[in-house]
């Protein structure tokens, strides 16, 4: 039974992205590979489906046309919507679906926690093109190069100057690094406050002491940017530390907004799987061997079964995740699960599809060997695969998971 079958808004979404994949981004996606570059016209036409680069911030209303609280006889959907959509977008090129979607990493942290003061400031510093009439993209600069997924150790600091704050350190891995017209940046305010002091900053680019750093050259993923970022005595307005001096959870606050987009990468790593596997099951039905049609040998009936079921369970899992996010039900351990083995099986299928089409997969070039170089990523960025079952393990015990 289709998960989509009782939600025709989610329905709407995926059959429109799922179009969307096919017709504008299938097309361009191998070139943006070889090239490593951001399809930035692409991304200006997203716009017009509602993907625009505030959408988090905005609510529902960019992808259903309805305000965030809809019709209160109505369950909110837009977490699943996200799941569906981030899926279709994947389906067409992993990379891709990140540009198009980056700044929705930076804008999650702002529609969670930001005044509306500061939403409506975000929104500012995206609205129009930049220098190079490209549409403005935000980034969330979170990770560093000595900490990675373990985000209670992060080295850059806020320190409290009068009015401001002066941001120093350095931040590594950063989707839309280079070219973010604003950040979201992530510091300890308070070294002896531990946990409770990593706060957020908004800071808009060009602010003194902000410097973009390398792009990075990356195995997978490379229609979506990566980059460093430096900070050296950045000033920033204390009207711009991320829910103003509203009391706030500090890393807490981080990662319970990591559970809201973690089943979207795992919705992600779902659209790599089945794109393999679409792929796979259309050459098995035109193949043979040995004069017998390939899928009437049980050993590749049996792996296309095997995918098919990792597939269905992955979605499910995240579908599961976001359903509870719409609920405003606690979904770290679903989240992780979702993030975890949507990327293993992301993994496993483009794997096993390599090994069944053999050496004509390996071609640099060909979609299979693309697909399997994206997938790896899945099981790294939002936290690697280690850490989401240190998350799962210590809920199953009782443990705070965070």
């Amino acid at each position: 039974m289709d998960i989509f079958h009782n939600n025709p808004m989610l329905a709407g979404v995926r059959q429109m992205l799922g179009a969307f994949a096919k017709q504008q981004i299938r097309p361009i996606a191998d070139q943006h590979d070889r090239d490593e570059s951001m399809p930035w016209d692409l991304m200006k036409m997203a716009q017009g489906f509602g993907m625009t680069q505030t959408a988090v911030v905005d609510g529902r209303k960019a992808l259903t046309g309805k305000d965030e609280e809809g019709d209160a006889a109505k369950p909110k959907s837009q977490a699943r919507i996200g799941c569906a959509g981030s899926e279709e977008l994947a389906y067409g090129c992993a990379g891709i679906c990140l540009a198009i979607g980056g700044s929705g990493l930076a804008a999650s942290p702002v529609a969670r926690m930001g005044t509306e003061e500061q939403q409506q400031e975000f929104r500012r510093l995206l609205k129009g093109d930049d220098d190079h009439g490209h549409i403005k993209v935000a980034a969330m600069a979170l990770s560093e190069p000595s900490t990675g997924s373990d985000i209670s150790g992060l080295s850059t600091v806020a320190r409290p100057d009068g009015d401001h704050f002066v941001i120093n350190g350095h931040k590594q891995w950063i989707t839309n690094g280079a070219s973010a017209s604003v950040y979201v940046v992530w510091a300890n305010t308070d070294p002896s406050a531990g946990r409770a002091g990593v706060r957020g900053f908004i800071v808009a680019r060009g602010t003194p002491g902000l410097v973009p750093g390398r792009k990075e050259t990356k195995l997978g993923i490379r229609a979506s940017e990566t980059a460093q970022v430096h900070f050296e005595d950045c000033r920033v307005h204390k009207d711009m530390l991320l829910g103003g001096g509203a009391t706030s959870e500090g890393l807490s606050d981080t990662k319970k907004m990591l559970d809201s987009t973690r089943p979207m990468v795992g919705a992600q790593a779902v659209g790599i799987a089945r794109a393999a596997f679409d792929y796979l099951v259309e050459r098995v039905q035109g193949g043979t061997m040995q004069g017998t049609p390939l899928a009437h040998h049980q050993r590749v009936a049996f792996e296309l079964a095997e995918m098919e079921m990792e597939i269905q369970a992955a979605r499910a899992l995240v579908h599961k995740a976001a359903w509870m996010a719409d609920h405003n039900m606690d979904n770290v351990r679903m989240a992780s699960m979702a993030k975890a083995y949507g990327a293993k099986v992301a993994q496993d299928v483009t794997s096993r599809a390599l090994t069944l089409l053999g050496e004509e997969a390996l071609e640099s070039g060909h979609p299979v060997e693309k697909w399997y170089r994206d997938a790896k990523i899945y099981d790294i960025f939002e936290g690697t695969g280690q850490i989401q079952r240190r998350i799962i393990a210590r809920s199953i015990f009782g443990v705070n998971p965070t």
